[in-house]
């Protein structure tokens, strides 16, 4: 249930010594212990505070469904409280709270709730992978990282967070929309200011390939001044929103999802950045097919001065011609699908600034091997100079259980990976794995 940074050890032997886990839920009866009995033992007994700043790290309890009815939960509840009070005596300097529980209970959230009031003004950093009761405001003066997970199925009330203090922001909703007035401090106020928040990560719903939208109150502004790294995965913004993220600081974007999404997020400048990344995964968007090549021209065409432009496509099958690409400024390319290998020649050269390549191999018949092994081998004759492709890693990683291993070792002969040096004059590496 709880660990202690730099007490792991002495917790565990205090917990179950050389018995099973299970035995601490149970008595000298027989009979299993309450939550209230199991937080109360644990609490009061855990030794005395010997590090400077400690930090707990709450898990999942087997036996929660030992306590019982409306008496059991009032009692679990005075329990929670006790325990809280009891730890920040102990531990007067927790600086960080970190829940990790895949089956949350109304038990557990009220103990997160407790320990976010007793350690409010101290907290640093609160991660909540399950969706947390927290006190309806979290003044926090002192909070740097966030870490939630809203999920509106259990009907939660957002808590009120002072965003002052927070430099890096991860919100991961299930539900189709999640809104920033959690941030917003009174009803008069007319935008919620980030004074030191540089990193932020927004996660949308994934299960069902929806795409969630970020919303907020329509007189809300977003103010975002020393925002240097901004993760999207699954989201939409508000065009009003994106211009807010996306200001002159903003040196590092990530996005993954739809590229019709991701067209419409880098209409933004661009110049200022430093990297960008985006992973399309494509089949989760087949209606998306026939605009794929011209959204993807027309974002590559705007990355002129980023250093690093990244882009993973994660397809199936291998579905677009290839013939029409524009793609100038981009330096990596990871392709989740089996291509033939003609065709990526024949496209690289719109590829011209590409240093990286990671490439999936997958075949389905013999006769898909020898025809690989056949171009790779006669490179020189089929072309009659070296590209000016300036590739210097070639990653290849098998798919479908097949291991990489042994495809290479049926394609990459001795001549086949001298052709590659060849045609590719830069290549320095060639990287597989299964």
């Amino acid at each position: 249930l709880i660990e202690m940074l730099g007490l792991g050890s002495m917790v565990k032997q205090l917990l179950f010594g050389k018995k099973q886990p299970e035995d601490i839920y149970k008595d000298q009866g027989g009979s299993r212990k309450t939550f209230m009995s199991v937080l109360e033992a644990m609490f009061h007994d855990l030794p005395d505070d010997k590090i400077t700043k400690p930090f707990i790290k709450l898990y999942e309890l087997e036996y929660m469904d030992a306590v019982s009815g409306n008496d059991a939960q009032n009692l679990c509840h005075v329990a929670s409280k006790a325990a809280a009070s009891t730890l920040i005596n102990k531990y007067p300097n927790v600086s960080s709270i970190n829940v990790m529980v895949l089956n949350p209970n109304e038990y557990f959230q009220k103990l997160i709730a407790d320990l976010a009031i007793v350690y409010d003004k101290q907290l640093t950093k609160l991660v909540c992978k399950i969706p947390p009761m927290l006190p309806y405001t979290l003044t926090a003066p002192n909070l740097v990282e966030l870490d939630l997970r809203l999920e509106s199925s259990l009907h939660q009330s957002l808590p009120t967070i002072f965003p002052q203090s927070l430099q890096r922001i991860h919100i991961s909703f299930d539900d189709v929309q999640f809104s920033w007035d959690m941030f917003r401090i009174g009803n008069e106020s007319k935008a919620i200011v980030f004074n030191s928040l540089v990193d932020l990560s927004i996660t949308g719903m994934d299960q069902f390939s929806v795409t969630g939208n970020v919303v907020h109150a329509n007189d809300l502004d977003l103010v975002f001044p020393k925002l240097e790294r901004l993760h999207l995965e699954n989201t939409s913004l508000t065009r009003k929103d994106a211009q807010a993220m996306m200001g002159h600081g903003l040196k590092r974007l990530s996005y993954e999802g739809s590229i019709i999404t991701a067209s419409q997020l880098c209409k933004q400048p661009l110049r200022n950045l430093d990297t960008l990344n985006l992973v399309w995964v494509e089949e989760e968007y087949p209606e998306e097919t026939d605009d794929f090549i011209p959204l993807a021209n027309e974002i590559f065409n705007k990355t002129d001065g980023i250093e690093h432009v990244r882009c993973e496509i994660r397809a199936t099958y291998y579905y677009w011609s290839m013939v029409g690409i524009d793609w100038p400024y981009l330096t990596h390319l990871s392709l989740n699908f089996a291509i033939p290998f003609k065709k990526l020649f024949d496209m690289l050269p719109k590829v011209p600034n590409l240093v990286f390549l990671k490439l999936v191999i997958y075949y389905h018949y013999a006769n898909e091997i020898n025809e690989v092994r056949e171009f790779l081998t006669s490179i020189q004759e089929r072309y009659p100079e070296p590209s000016s492709s300036k590739i210097e890693t070639l990653y290849l990683t098998g798919k479908f259980n097949q291991p990489c291993s042994y495809l290479c070792r049926q394609l990459l002969s001795g001549r086949a990976v001298e052709n590659l040096k060849w045609y590719w004059p830069q290549l320095k590496d060639i990287k597989f794995q299964d």
